[in-house]
């Protein structure tokens, strides 16, 4: 098994990645380009419009976004980190994507404030 993930160590071994790896919010960072990465992956491998909005927008960068608000959450990071996400795929849809796909922001932003809110849906 370590054979197969010979290259991930290496790159995870690496001095930048691990300064890098050691500040509190990198975890919303790393999420937050797996969203970039899926977005304009599934443009390169010339996925359909409906699976890319329906499976990579829709369900993949939801669970993203709610283990962004979870990170924020566990790590006690300032709120604002919660528009980073949002801010970032506007960026991505005005660069390469129909407008209409701009509604899914407010979409990541709920799905940032389960993950922050922790298991806490009803007060006592």
């Amino acid at each position: 098994m370590k054979n197969k993930f010979k290259f991930l160590n290496k790159v995870l071994e690496n001095k930048v990645i691990k300064k890098m790896n050691s500040y509190n919010f990198m975890p919303v960072i790393w999420w937050t380009l797996l969203v970039v990465v899926l977005a304009y992956g599934s443009s390169l491998l010339k996925v359909k419009v409906v699976w890319r909005v329906g499976l990579v927008f829709l369900i993949l960068n939801n669970i993203c976004a709610y283990q962004i608000g979870k990170v924020i959450n566990e790590r006690k990071l300032k709120a604002w980190w919660l528009v980073l996400l949002p801010i970032v795929f506007v960026l991505v849809v005005l660069s390469h994507y129909a407008k209409y796909n701009l509604i899914l922001i407010v979409t990541y932003f709920v799905f940032e404030m389960f993950g922050l809110m922790n298991k806490d849906f009803y007060r006592k």
